[in-house]
């Protein structure tokens, strides 16, 4: 007989029991990552706010509908935890762009909290709107 040990104790079915249940434990989470699909692990997903789309006249209902903030609200208000990523043309009047889109974003119910300017779009005349963990 071999002396009793705190394994023993925790698991009734001693070490090779308690070794059993970890590795299926382990097995399981596995498997279960598997059934996780890569999309939703680091899905980002992204809309383009052209200039020509925002040099049009603004109201509240214009801005609500103008494409393509209605699929970022909708996205945005689906996924909790989400942070909106607003990438914006360099120099002045990208960064004046960028402000009054966030300020549109804010009355249109995004918290500040939620948003983030990143100057650097590839192109100068859009704005890149990114959600992201």
């Amino acid at each position: 007989m071999y002396p009793v040990t705190t394994i023993d104790r925790v698991h009734p079915a001693g070490i090779r029991g308690a070794l059993c249940y970890a590795l299926a434990v382990k097995t399981l989470a596995f498997l279960s990552l598997l059934l996780i699909s890569p999309r939703m692990l680091a899905e980002t997903a992204q809309w383009v706010l052209s200039a020509d789309a925002w040099a049009r006249p603004r109201d509240g209902q214009s801005v609500a509908r103008m494409s393509p903030l209605p699929e970022v609200m909708s996205s945005w208000s689906e996924n909790d935890g989400r942070r909106l990523l607003i990438r914006y043309p360099g120099g002045e009047e990208g960064l004046l762009w960028a402000h009054e889109l966030r300020s549109w974003l804010v009355a249109l119910g995004v918290p500040l909290d939620d948003q983030e300017l990143v100057a650097g779009s590839h192109q100068a005349d859009r704005i890149e709107l990114e959600l992201t963990r």
